[in-house]
């Protein structure tokens, strides 16, 4: 079973994300928090899997530091930051902070579920949105000279893990790759690993990067 504290100073967000939650068999919420000082509080209580953290609490400590503080904790467990706000300082300051996924409060009913499954389990998932600007903000324009380190790093990928980390800086989750490439989610997963692996990176976020910096043709070639 999957625990799960969930941190919003909105009584009825908690009570809509606590909801979308309810059919899932292995996932269970074990404790809320309305603030960032409380949700350090509860998560040295229940010592859950996975935080799901706001990142605008009110007065106080803000989603950002307190995810800080949560993964300077001795095993720290992941946090996946859920916000209605989606600006490029949100997102890149709960990265920073230690965030393992970033998701759009819109996003929640479809992929919440399925987002703390991946940061359980150390895997970035990022809001289809914002996955092309978080690739764009480290990629620069067709016009720019090719990285020539980043192609040197993926010329071992095979096709398939080219393939799959351009589908995750698309924003695909492991459903959507696998329906694209007719193969299982678990496969999608362990190809991610495979490639993630051979070419150093710590997350298939960075995976994904790498490859957009390559700029790779169609078919995968240098």
């Amino acid at each position: 079973m999957l625990s799960v504290v969930m941190v919003d100073d909105d009584a009825l967000v908690l009570g809509s994300l606590q909801n979308i939650l309810s059919g899932e068999e292995d996932i269970a919420v074990v404790g809320t928090a309305p603030s960032g000082a409380e949700a350090i509080d509860a998560v040295r209580a229940h010592r859950p899997d996975v935080v799901v953290m706001d990142l605008h609490l009110g007065a106080g400590m803000d989603g950002v530091e307190a995810i800080r503080r949560i993964r300077e904790q001795l095993a720290p467990p992941a946090v996946l930051a859920v916000t209605a706000f989606g600006t490029d300082t949100h997102l890149h300051g709960a990265l920073d902070a230690g965030a393992t996924g970033f998701l759009l409060k819109e996003d929640a009913t479809e992929f919440l579920a399925t987002a703390l499954r991946m940061a359980h389990e150390g895997d970035p998932m990022i809001s289809p949105a914002m996955t092309s600007r978080l690739i764009a903000s480290y990629v620069g324009p067709r016009t720019e000279p090719v990285c020539e380190s980043a192609r040197r790093r993926v010329s071992g990928l095979a096709e398939r893990e080219i393939a799959v980390a351009r589908l995750i800086g698309a924003g695909n989750t492991y459903e959507d790759i696998a329906g694209e490439l007719f193969i299982s989610p678990s496969t999608v997963k362990s190809t991610l690993a495979s490639a993630r692996a051979k070419i150093g990176a710590d997350t298939s976020a960075q995976l994904a990067v790498i490859v957009a910096q390559a700029r790779l043709d169609l078919n995968g070639q240098a």
